[in-house]
């Protein structure tokens, strides 16, 4: 069952992703280590397609063989193009029902590699590495926005008999209703998953992607639309550093009228703590660490002041050595933190 220009396609995209391989291989270590940039979530996504994806077509063709081999038949030929496959089968060897099944297995497999995937990012404790759990929800919208719309699409806008149009041929209607329910049923959920805040709220927390920012004295969210140069600085660095701390870490950028500061907060209700970056207009950063104890007043103690042009690399490492300055901090005892000190900007490979 020769694929025609799915499989030219096919090449197409693995040429292309031959770059993102080389790319990744090249810069694994500083991609997956704790400080999750965007340059890394970029690269991150691109993977999920060029490398997870290939992955998945051939576990889903597997997923045919097998469903043949189960049912006593034989599998006469097969094609793997990276991004497209078939699995050749003599339909006389099964009923219909056997048919439908068969053809319905790849799909299953897809769902299956989602459910995995989902249940690693949202269930496994600690999470994982911010990067890893990017990859692997990049992969699960990919892969089912692939297997469940455009597939079908596909399939019935070419008229190249695929999976979808032998699963919906109702020869027997039970089978073909049933995959129907659960067709829709799953991109309900992908749509709900899409649309509701709190999901949304945990994905962004375990992908390292900070919290919109807001304006101070409010509660409406402002956009980074509307974010002045050092806003975004500032938010770019929030969501570095809080991609490699232990804990989750809130964010939320303040205006006010002599500048901007950033606040990053973790702990536990009863015992937070906070990092300032305040940076007002004339120039430069003003950190300073607090501690709010439940019932106690909250404890800010000045950090230092670092008076270079904002940069979000340099900012980013000064944070860290910050929140890690606060978190050894115990209440009501004098003396500000450890001095901040300048340490080494990683690399990465072009």
């Amino acid at each position: 069952m020769p694929l025609g220009p799915f499989a030219l396609i096919s090449v197409f995209y693995l040429i292309i992703g031959a770059r993102v391989v080389y790319q990744l291989i090249r810069n694994f270590r500083v991609t997956f280590d704790t400080n999750f940039t965007p340059q890394d979530r970029h690269l991150v996504d691109q993977a999920a397609f060029f490398v997870l994806i290939p992955i998945s077509v051939a576990l889903h063709e597997l997923g045919h063989a097998v469903a043949i081999w189960l049912f006593g038949g034989q599998v006469l030929g097969w094609g793997f193009f990276g991004f497209a496959g078939y699995v050749e089968f003599d339909p006389r060897e099964f009923t219909n029902a056997q048919q439908v099944i068969i053809a319905s297995a790849g799909t299953m497999v897809n769902i299956v590699l989602a459910a995995i995937a989902v249940g690693l990012v949202f269930l496994r404790k600690p999470p994982m590495r911010a990067a890893i759990n990017e990859l692997l929800i990049q992969f699960t919208w990919i892969s089912l926005l692939n297997a469940l719309v455009l597939y079908p699409l596909l399939d019935f806008a070419s008229g190249i008999n695929g999976d979808w149009m032998q699963m919906y041929d109702f020869s027997v209607p039970v089978l073909s209703a049933i995959i129907l329910v659960g067709h829709v049923a799953v991109l309900g959920l992908l749509a709900y998953a899409w649309k509701n805040p709190g999901i949304r709220a945990r994905i962004a927390k375990l992908t390292a992607e900070a919290p919109p920012a807001r304006r101070a004295g409010g509660g409406r969210q402002m956009p980074l639309s509307e974010a002045t140069a050092t806003e975004r600085t500032l938010h770019e660095a929030a969501s570095r550093v809080s991609s490699g701390w232990p804990v989750p870490v809130e964010a939320a950028l303040q205006r006010g009228q002599s500048g901007s500061a950033l606040i990053l907060t973790w702990g536990d209700p009863g015992f937070r703590r906070s990092v300032i970056a305040s940076a007002p207009e004339a120039g430069g950063v003003d950190l300073s660490g607090v501690l709010r104890v439940a019932a106690l007043p909250p404890e800010q103690r000045p950090l230092g002041r670092d008076p270079a042009p904002l940069d979000a690399e340099r900012l980013t490492l000064m944070l860290r050595l910050a929140m890690e300055t606060v978190n050894g901090w115990t209440p009501r005892v004098n003396g500000a933190g450890a001095p901040l000190a300048n340490a080494p900007q990683r690399q990465r490979e072009s």
